[in-house]
């Protein structure tokens, strides 16, 4: 891929789906394929994408990317398995992606989901 034909991701920066995705990209090698926007949660940029997806009748979402121009797509997982049917790459065999994926996110996730109870979301 060159330089134009880079695909644009959104990553919220506290967000453990954010995160997985980003660890399959980098474990993967294709990290180099893609620009990265990382942005806090409220922020402009944040609601900027909310708006967008809002507006094009979709469930706003992170990590979320623009698999073309105008288009955002979400859901981890089925990024990843996208990607990796894209790049040939047997998620199985990498062996940070899983490790995260198997525990720390586990966990990880579960924290985020009691923050946001306590919270009221």
């Amino acid at each position: 891929m060159n330089a134009q034909s880079r695909t644009r991701v959104y990553l919220k920066k506290t967000c453990p789906y954010c995160l997985k995705l980003r660890i399959f990209l980098t474990e993967a090698g294709m990290a180099d394929q893609f620009d990265f926007t990382v942005f806090n949660d409220g922020d402009d940029t944040h609601k900027t994408l909310r708006a967008r997806m809002e507006a094009a009748g979709q469930e706003p979402g992170f990590p979320a990317v623009e698999i073309e121009p105008g288009k955002l797509a979400t859901g981890t997982d089925d990024l990843i398995s996208r990607f990796a049917q894209q790049g040939g790459v047997e998620v199985a065999k990498l062996p940070l992606f899983n490790y995260y994926s198997e525990g720390v996110f586990v966990r990880y996730v579960e924290m985020f989901r009691e923050l946001r109870r306590a919270k009221g979301g």
